[in-house]
């Protein structure tokens, strides 16, 4: 089993946050939680992500969580991410997974960073005031409790803005975000999860697909 190492990136206004590493490989997976919450929501995932795909894959706190430095600023979420990914070279494919509102930034930005792969876990935007850029050559799976208020029909609605090749998959619960993963189909989403990423990496699975979505 991967053994976690710490992980350090001081971003260019001052704050430094932190977090840890798994496992290794031509590719990597970032994991960026909600606000309120930090590394250890995702579980077990990280570590089943660098086995069972030979992957690195690299969890952080959020600025003014868990370990990281202060002040938390969610209007900075995009430079984050536009931050994060350049720790990793050009050459490498990387993937996202978010959740809540990280997933919303990950998604404006996701073709402007070129992402191999993205999956949202109940992305933060609610009502009709806020639309993604299209990014269809971005494959992407949007993940929502069936039970958890509008967020279904924000991640089907989102998922057709966006374009190309994604999925939508309903999980019977009411929980948001990394709390998925804790829930009863926690075991059943993370296996979802390792099956699109594998997905995304042989790009002729999805290249010529139609973009469904699942009820």
């Amino acid at each position: 089993m991967p053994r976690p190492e710490a992980v350090e990136l001081p971003l260019p206004w001052g704050p430094v946050i932190r977090g840890f590493h798994w496992g290794g490989g031509p590719d990597t997976v970032f994991l960026l939680h909600e606000p309120g919450s930090d590394v250890d929501a995702w579980g077990t995932l990280p570590v089943t992500l660098a086995r069972e795909l030979q992957v690195e894959t690299v969890a952080l706190d959020l600025p003014g969580h868990g370990l990281s430095d202060d002040p938390w600023e969610p209007a900075r979420l995009s430079d984050l991410m536009q931050s994060l990914l350049q720790i990793t070279p050009r050459s490498n494919r990387r993937f996202v997974i978010a959740a809540g509102i990280a997933a919303t930034s990950a998604l404006a930005l996701a073709s402007e960073l070129r992402l191999s792969g993205l999956i949202s876990l109940t992305p933060g935007a609610s009502g009709v005031g806020w639309d993604p850029i299209r990014s269809p050559t971005v494959p992407k799976l949007f993940v929502a409790g069936s039970t958890a208020g509008n967020d279904l029909e924000t991640a089907r609605r989102l998922s057709t803005i966006c374009g190309g090749w994604n999925l939508v998959t309903a999980l019977p619960v009411a929980a948001r975000g990394t709390a998925l993963l804790a829930s009863t189909w926690g075991g059943h989403l993370a296996e979802e999860i390792v099956a699109f990423l594998r997905d995304c990496r042989r790009p002729a699975q999805w290249s010529n697909r139609v973009a469904p979505t699942m009820p």
